[in-house]
């Protein structure tokens, strides 16, 4: 099926759902932590309303309007589209009364006119815009950074009047698209700007057993100590924090978020403990762009382990900003003892690293298995390894390889089409 006609499809069943069950809407974007944040929007409502979530990180024009039909994207195949729009058409013919009262989703800005298009036809009545960073992935698809912000701020533009907008107040161009929005702004945070605010946060567990963080949550003159036993990153914190905003927004005391918001646990390949054989690695595997492996080293770096390695892969659709961004990882990485590189911008990182004066060991790679095969050589009890790159990079191999227990279970990219080739 073409993808134009598809498209129009799509777009008509999803307008006249919306229209039909009257869902609230919230939506989700930023460069980084969109399913992160839409997955913690999820955990944190889900004991207070029928909500239902879109299905991985579907957000673009045709993967977006997926989650109003409550289907999966079945990739090209002709026969399991014609099925999922005939179920789009039942939900028009008879209506479902389970059908859910909220949907969270994601809304892209890969490329200009996505956040527009899809605004035009799913209005949310809640938008969360999570945080763009100082290099954001998807700038090569953009003339300039004001381009993506401006495309990105437009979900705040279109929120619904008497919905509500909530931002991440430590990003700057975040926090300015308060300017841009229609209605009730809420802002979360570490800092003392943000309303929804994250603070005293601790580690917790030991070298053999990292168990997450504690924090304290503040909202006016509330505060409340929560433990996150799956959280080990700040992204992740911030994530919770968006939720508990989007929670208030919607009535339900501050309290009753706090504690609901306990069983989030990050998606797979984004920040998630896993266990090896006497040793624990950090999966970032899913992605990568500069603001985010920045959190991730700052995670590697404060939570307990005997060595701390760092496996970095390359982080892509930079642009011509590439070189910078791979060179200041490095300022981020000298309290590393091992740093592995794969791919071919990372080789950077090491390159400034040991300019800079490290002392410690630097090894580089082209591919996924050739660094896993070192990794199974160097790897110690104790040690508390963080991986991370770019998609293409297929980092979750290097864990592939370290980890104990089933990759299906744990690990991103284990289905079609990724597993049919492993020749990376």
């Amino acid at each position: 099926m073409k993808r134009k006609i598809l498209r129009k499809i799509l777009r008509f069943l999803t307008e006249k759902i919306v229209n039909k069950y009257d869902p609230l809407i919230i939506a989700v974007t930023g460069s980084v932590g969109k399913t992160s944040t839409k997955d913690a929007i999820y955990t944190t409502l889900k004991r207070y309303k029928n909500i239902r979530k879109s299905s991985k990180n579907f957000n673009t024009d045709i993967g977006a309007p997926l989650v109003f039909l409550g289907v999966d994207d079945p990739g090209k195949d002709l026969k399991s589209w014609l099925l999922i729009i005939w179920k789009g058409v039942k939900l028009l013919i008879k209506k479902k009364k389970a059908y859910p009262e909220v949907i969270v989703m994601e809304m892209a800005a890969d490329h200009k006119g996505e956040i527009e298009y899809l605004t035009e036809f799913i209005k949310p009545h809640i938008s969360v815009v999570t945080a763009i960073g100082e290099i954001p992935v998807h700038l090569e698809f953009y003339n300039d950074i004001n381009e993506l912000i401006k495309e990105k701020s437009l979900i705040v533009k279109n929120t619904r009047k008497g919905g509500a907008v909530i931002l991440n107040a430590d990003d700057g161009r975040v926090f300015q698209m308060k300017g841009r929005a229609k209605t009730g702004v809420k802002t979360y945070g570490l800092s003392s700007r943000a309303e929804i605010r994250g603070n005293k946060i601790k580690f917790t567990g030991t070298e053999d057993e990292p168990r997450g963080v504690k924090l304290s949550v503040t909202h006016g003159t509330e505060e409340h100590e929560i433990l996150l036993p799956n959280v080990f990153d700040d992204g992740s914190i911030y994530s919770v924090l968006a939720s508990i905003g989007v929670g208030i927004s919607m009535g339900i005391p501050v309290y009753r978020l706090v504690e609901s918001c306990k069983g989030f646990k990050p998606p797979k390949g984004r920040m998630r403990l896993i266990k090896g054989d006497g040793f624990n690695i950090i999966d970032s595997s899913y992605n990568a762009a500069p603001s985010s492996t920045e959190i991730a080293l700052k995670a590697l770096k404060k939570a307990p382990g005997k060595r701390k390695i760092a496996v970095l892969g390359d982080m892509l659709e930079l642009g011509n900003l590439s070189t910078r961004a791979h060179q200041n990882i490095a300022k981020k990485c000298q309290f590393l003892d091992i740093l592995v590189t794969i791919g071919k911008d990372s080789e950077l990182i090491g390159q400034a690293l040991k300019e800079e004066g490290f002392e410690g060991d630097v090894f580089h790679y082209e591919s996924s298995k050739e660094a896993a095969k070192k990794m199974k050589e160097i790897v110690e009890a104790n040690d508390l390894i963080l991986v991370k790159g770019s998609q293409s990079i297929r980092a979750e191999k290097v864990i592939e390889e370290l980890m104990v227990g089933e990759p299906k279970k744990e690990l991103v990219r284990q289905y079609y089409p990724w597993k049919k080739d492993e020749e990376n």
